[in-house]
């Protein structure tokens, strides 16, 4: 047994049949001495690898190829109108598309009343490949479940004909898409990210995915979430025979392969980047009419750089893109979540020089209008606070020029130390570049740990965490609120106001810093997590919801901020009328609303502005600073 023991002999076959590997048993006969023992033991383990494999079935209903029920009524279940034939018990409805390796359908599982994509090996295919060997890899595959790849539910073989069924997925591949327009560089990076997640999971599952091209990622209908799907030129990693077989569109396939090199993750990272290319220019860097022409451009080291067809695109989405396509493996990507983590840190700047090229008049006139609105409305607040806390009459009432201009005050600050906090982010970000390499496997390890939750269950932890937030800070500056609802609450109990003048100066800046950076936070999070989140949640509609409520809690931050405004920080013009001073907080075509905060009885009187015994002009003071 090729200097083999018995011991190790059957220990190897015991290991096999715990994996659920498959064994060629009349191979590992022939290869037995005329030991009448040793083969004895050998049919014994050819007798459990079968009741092995019959639990492995039964243990998963998805790939049960017999069903014995004795109600006769479930053996034919209803077929739905319209199919064109029938595997196994799934019928088919239409064909879905076509690739050298086999055929796909749109077909029905009758048990469970559900669509499902079903691919069907070619016999080419099925005699070259043995039956055992596809199942086998289609039942590894079952075991990856990752929210962008699309999930194998069972496999199985009928008439001679293998195939595996899996999700039926509603949407349009990226080959679709590019055939209607060349895609931005953000919009490509966010396409290669999510790409470069999936092969992170089919590499660690010990698959090279072998055929990673636009026609087989597709962008689904259930909120854009990018799939990477058909796993027929798969191979396992550590197949001594994956090499033998040329496998792959040759258009995308690094130039290695064509010489008989190994298939790894670095390959199938030439593929994304030959993707990434074609979604940015419509074209490939490596052309040819054919396999040997392709070949022969691959040899003499033909390649057109990205640069020279789109010049317009941003530096650090090229070098990337060049990377991934470097001739040599070795000078590629270690691993698709070291290209992920390149695109996720230049995705910024991306997103930003984009952002920048897409700005139109229209895109100005709504940005303009909606920054209009905020403003007001913010004004439109602070107003109402003031004049509700000081029970101020309708003849007083701020007029909507006032909303605008409170408003502005009110959010002048927040605006500068919203600016501080993106140069802070930017130069992060820029840190960040300089140390990618060091922080590579730190965010890899992020990243798998993120993988294992769904995207709504990390939505729904920032928004408790920031609303907690809130409700922290508005119990730290409660005197300040307190002072702000006693004024307008008449009892026997003097209200003390202080909290709202220069004493409480302390917890005035804590409301307002505070809220300006949790409103930061959670915008950020909005814009640059929640998409992430929502093409990775199982239900992006929920991701949605939580992401306009983390928008209503950020908005409310910077309400209650701001709400106090003309009570805690605006100045008033300081009056003296029958030799008492007073400011005035509201006036009329000839009328003054004169306001008293530290006197016993009436706090307001109305006076002509024309009254004698009136001074005006004296000076302008905050309304509950010590006088």
């Amino acid at each position: 047994m090729s200097g083999e023991s018995d011991s190790d002999f059957l220990d190897r076959l015991a290991q096999s049949i715990a994996d659920g590997s498959s064994i060629d048993w009349d191979k590992e006969i022939d290869r037995l001495p005329p030991d009448e023992k040793l083969k004895g033991l050998l049919d014994l383990l050819k007798v459990v690898d079968g009741v092995a494999e019959v639990h492995r079935t039964l243990g998963d209903p998805s790939q049960a190829t017999h069903v014995d029920d004795p109600e006769p009524e479930l053996l034919e279940p209803p077929h739905p109108e319209g199919s064109i034939g029938q595997w196994g018990k799934l019928v088919l409805l239409r064909k879905i598309g076509e690739g050298g390796f086999g055929v796909v359908y749109h077909a029905h599982d009758p048990w469970l009343d559900h669509p499902v994509a079903l691919k069907l090996f070619k016999p080419r295919v099925a005699t070259r490949e043995s039956s055992n060997r596809i199942l086998h890899e289609a039942r590894k595959l079952a075991r990856i479940r990752h929210p962008n790849i699309v999930t194998v539910h069972g496999a199985d073989s009928h008439n001679g004909q293998v195939g595996f069924w899996m999700d039926l997925i509603e949407g349009t591949t990226i080959e679709q898409v590019v055939l209607g327009r060349r895609l931005s560089a953000g919009e490509a990076a966010h396409i290669g990210q999510e790409v470069c997640r999936a092969l992170a999971a089919v590499h660690r599952a010990g698959i090279v995915h072998r055929d990673v091209k636009a026609q087989n990622v597709m962008r689904a209908n259930d909120g854009g979430r990018i799939i990477l799907m058909d796993f027929g030129a798969g191979e396992f990693m550590e197949d001594p025979g994956a090499n033998a077989r040329k496998q792959g569109t040759p258009l995308y396939l690094a130039p290695e392969l064509f010489n008989g090199g190994d298939g790894s993750a670095r390959s199938d990272i030439y593929s994304t980047g030959v993707l990434l290319y074609h979604l940015v220019t419509g074209d490939f860097p490596v052309q040819g009419s054919g396999v040997d022409e392709i070949m022969e451009a691959h040899r003499r080291g033909e390649r057109r750089r990205l640069r020279d067809v789109r010049p317009d695109l941003p530096d650090q989405f090229v070098s990337v893109v060049e990377r991934a396509l470097d001739p040599d493996p070795e000078r590629r990507y270690e691993s698709a979540g070291d290209m992920e983590i390149a695109l996720a840190g230049d995705s910024l700047r991306i997103d930003l020089a984009a952002g920048a090229s897409r700005l139109t008049l229209q895109n100005l006139s709504i940005a303009a209008a909606s920054s209009l609105a905020g403003i007001a409305l913010v004004g439109w607040i602070a107003c109402r606070v003031f004049a509700f806390g000081l029970g101020i009459h309708a003849d007083f009432a701020a007029r909507p020029a006032d909303y605008l201009s409170v408003g502005a005050a009110a959010l002048f600050p927040f605006t500068v130390l919203w600016s501080v906090a993106v140069g802070v982010v930017a130069v992060l970000v820029g840190i960040g570049s300089m140390l990618r390499s060091p922080l590579a496997r730190f965010r890899a390890r992020l990243s798998w740990r993120q993988e294992s939750a769904d995207g709504a269950t990390v939505a729904t932890f920032v928004l408790a965490a920031g609303f907690a937030c809130l409700l922290a800070l508005t119990w730290y500056c409660a005197d300040l609120f307190r002072a702000m609802m006693g004024l307008s609450v008449q009892t026997a109990v003097r209200v003390d106001p202080s909290a709202l003048g220069s004493p409480g100066n302390a917890l005035q800046r804590t409301l307002f810093l505070s809220a300006a950076c949790l409103s930061f936070l959670l915008a950020l999070a909005v814009w640059r997590w929640f998409p992430r989140l929502e093409r990775a949640a199982v239900d992006p509609s929920r991701v949605r919801s939580l992401k306009a409520a983390t928008v209503v809690v950020a908005a409310l931050a910077v309400v209650i901020a701001a709400a106090p405004r003309r009570l805690v920080w605006e100045r008033f013009e300081v009056v003296k009328f029958e030799n008492r001073s007073a400011f005035v907080i509201g006036t009329s075509s000839d009328e003054l609303l004169l306001y008293y905060p530290y006197t016993e009885g009436p706090k307001q009187r109305r006076v002509r502005r024309d009254v004698p015994s009136l001074q005006r002009n004296l000076t302008q003071a905050r309304l509950f600073d010590p006088q």
